[in-house]
């Protein structure tokens, strides 16, 4: 574990990289509402495919369906951290559309991203980091041979890429659960007041009205309904997936949040940057959370200059290869 002595804070890191950045890198940048409307009316055309098109164009269609669920997940991110628009209510709107289309509760989203692994980035506090050593047991070896990448393959990992159900189904679930109590496959459970599960619980139902919703546009057919959802579901994990792992399970654990030790940002092509809203910025993002998305290459090029020692973006070829190298428990 890295010590606190050698790590800076958030704050350390703004103070120097702040006076270099316009002021509008901060303010809320509603043309991002263009990019949803763009993905949502894909969703639809989408849904309609499915319903209309032969059993052959099923695939393609959960194809498109699944990488647009991807890019609304990513700015659903963005709206959280109100980096798209100021408005509480519009942007509880927007988390309860976007979100719902991921089958995430915003609720949960927002408690375990927003304030638990931003706060807590990489701690034993964070419920996004990997195992430590001295929490494997024979249920968190399992999760681990399913869902995460590593040197160790007891058996062929099939379900890597769909880690992203599983881990926004832990965190449901657990949210549910009384006081501190949590699944030994749920890294780090944070505080949910009663009031909180009931937001969760009405939260579900919203979910299960939009598939409804969902089940109707394609002629309440369940084999077209499994393409257009479950199929869709498992092309957008797969999407968010390749950038969740490199994130952050490449770093250390630290004694305290230092978003240049804990986090990593990858290189991919300038089109994919486009597609996905510069999600490959992460550390970036930990270090401004509610920055306009556009400026984060700014930032990097700032780290770069400032933080040279510190900051980690490698390419995403590289990044992967070293996740399937790595010990699979934290080693401290």
């Amino acid at each position: 574990m890295k010590p606190s002595a050698e790590l800076f804070t958030t704050a350390d890191y703004a103070r120097v990289l702040r006076p270099h950045l316009p002021s509008e890198a901060f303010r809320a940048e509603p043309r991002h509402l263009a990019r949803i409307a763009l993905h949502l009316a894909l969703l639809f055309a989408g849904y309609l495919a499915v319903r209309e098109l032969p059993p052959w164009a099923a695939p393609l269609c959960a194809l498109v369906i699944g990488h647009s669920i991807a890019c609304l997940g990513f700015l659903a991110h963005d709206v959280s951290h109100h980096a798209v628009l100021r408005s509480r209510l519009a942007t509880r709107m927007l988390e309860l559309l976007l979100f719902g289309v991921n089958m995430i509760p915003p609720s949960v989203w927002r408690r375990v991203h927003n304030q638990t692994h931003h706060v807590e980035t990489n701690t034993s506090d964070d419920p996004d980091r990997a195992f430590r050593e001295e929490e494997r047991t024979r249920t968190t070896e399992f999760y681990t041979q399913l869902f995460y990448p590593s040197g160790i393959r007891r058996w062929p990992k099939l379900f890597v890429f769909f880690h992203f159900i599983s881990y926004i189904a832990r965190n449901v679930w657990t949210s549910l659960l009384p006081g501190g109590l949590k699944p030994a496959f749920v890294p780090f459970k944070p505080r949910y007041t009663l009031r909180q599960r009931f937001m969760v619980v009405a939260e579900i139902a919203w979910l299960v009205a939009l598939q409804a919703g969902i089940w109707q546009i394609v002629d309440g057919d369940w084999a077209r309904y499994l393409w257009a959802t479950p199929a869709a579901l498992l092309v957008a994990s797969s999407v968010v997936m390749a950038y969740v792992f490199t994130n952050h399970f490449l770093n250390p654990l630290c004694e305290h949040t230092d978003p240049l030790i804990g986090s990593t940002s990858v290189i991919v092509p300038r089109w994919v940057d486009w597609l996905h809203d510069n999600f490959s910025y992460h550390t970036e993002h930990h270090v401004f959370p509610g920055m306009n998305p556009r400026h984060f290459p700014a930032v990097s090029r700032l780290l770069t200059e400032h933080f040279p020692e510190r900051y980690q973006r490698i390419p995403f070829r590289e990044a992967w290869r070293r996740l399937w190298a790595q010990d699979e428990f934290i080693r401290e």
